[in-house]
């Protein structure tokens, strides 16, 4: 797992591309990941690695529920298991009950 302190949205409007929103995702000035979600009836990639930066692919539907988690949960990890492609953004152990975003 990779942790991560910064991201930076881009909302598309450019039909040449699958997807309407990428969020780049940084540790300190370093890239270390980049999630896609897929415009609505686009399949969606496999997750890959591109010069050691994740490449993770989600559906549009997705996007609300990562920008919460983005704005109110940290640390945060991005992580590919390459043997079998499956991505997970993550937190670390948090205790029961922590009531965050009241």
């Amino acid at each position: 797992m990779t942790e991560f302190n910064l991201y930076r949205v881009y909302y598309y409007s450019a039909p040449q591309y699958n997807w309407d929103v990428r969020i780049d995702l940084y540790m300190s000035a370093a890239a270390v990941g980049t999630l896609f979600f897929m415009k609505t009836g686009q399949p969606t990639p496999a997750n890959t690695i591109s010069g050691g930066i994740l490449r993770l692919y989600y559906s549009t539907r997705d996007f609300p529920a990562m920008m919460s988690t983005l704005r109110e949960e940290k640390p945060l990890f991005v992580n590919l298991n390459e043997a079998n492609g499956i991505s997970t953004i993550s937190t670390s152990s948090e205790p029961v009950g922590e009531q965050e975003g009241v």
